[in-house]
């Protein structure tokens, strides 16, 4: 009796994509973006309320509109930064039913709107002279200019400075000084712009511990000299921050760099909108 031949399945050749197929395909891999900044809107990833009353808001007329074109990365959030203290209002409500208004003088920082294309704008700004700061998934760059004139901390300045920020705020257990300038002597002003990171696990309000979770803030520090005699004795007269971001698992961690970007700098605001226009970040030579 003849044995029935078994019948092979048929064998289909693979044919190879197209390179535009496999472009797309390689793009649908890529990890989703990062979590742009809006403030008041519940964290990515603990569900934590950030930056509801970190930015300024005031019913001035002058703004700022551009387009940041081909940024290097996906943008989370463009701010601007004033150059000196401006005045705000704070109402403390009293046990009576009342309310206790008090004037303030902080650095104002404002927050822009984005739109798909690149482009920002602000509004609402008080007249003055603003340096924006742009946040990428990976940098960040500014046109923050920190002090007026040559740079004349010492040696010793910038050690006592440094060692000042470090025990600073012990919820961070990294702080990075991206740039750091002043004068020095008694009364003497200094300011740094540094990153603080916590990198050490977050326990959130469930009890959960996320390990997996980073929290990175972005401040300006203003410090003054308040020595009497003898060498310098720097205090942090007051911290601005311009950003918190919460990092999980797919976005960049740890410290990312700062770029200055003279573009970025020294923008005058008036009683009207200032159009930037087309704005190419580069890395330019901070002064």
């Amino acid at each position: 009796m003849r044995t029935p031949r078994l019948a092979l399945p048929k064998i289909t050749r693979l044919r190879p994509l197209a390179r535009g197929a496999g472009l797309l395909a390689l793009l649908a891999l890529r990890a989703p973006a990062a979590p742009k900044i809006v403030p008041g809107a519940p964290g990515p990833y603990t569900g934590t309320i950030q930056a509801s009353q970190l930015y300024t808001r005031t019913d001035a007329p002058g703004g700022i509109r551009g387009r940041l074109d081909a940024p290097p990365s996906e943008v989370l959030g463009v701010f601007a930064v004033s150059r000196v203290k401006h005045k705000t209002t704070q109402t403390t409500k009293l046990l009576a039913g009342g309310a206790r208004t008090d004037i303030k003088t902080r650095i104002a920082v404002h927050i822009a709107d984005l739109a798909s294309d690149g482009s920002f704008s602000f509004t609402g700004m008080a007249d003055g002279v603003y340096d924006l700061f742009v946040l990428l998934e990976n940098a960040f760059y500014t046109g923050v200019v920190l002090h007026r004139g040559a740079n004349g901390l010492t040696a010793v300045d910038v050690k006592t400075i440094e060692e000042k920020i470090q025990v600073s705020n012990p919820y961070f257990n990294e702080k990075h000084i991206a740039r750091l300038a002043g004068g020095t002597g008694r009364a003497a002003k200094a300011r740094a712009l540094v990153q603080e990171l916590r990198t050490l696990p977050v326990k959130l309000q469930d009890g959960t511990i996320r390990a997996d979770i980073q929290t990175r803030s972005i401040k300006l520090f203003l410090l003054e000299d308040v020595s009497v005699t003898g060498g310098p004795a720097w205090s942090v007269e007051e911290t601005r921050e311009i950003v918190r971001q919460e990092v999980g698992p797919p976005d960049a961690k740890g410290r990312i760099p700062e770029h200055f970007c003279k573009t970025l700098s020294g923008i005058l605001v008036v009683d009207t909108v200032e159009d930037l226009g087309a704005i190419a970040l580069r890395k330019d030579q901070p002064p």
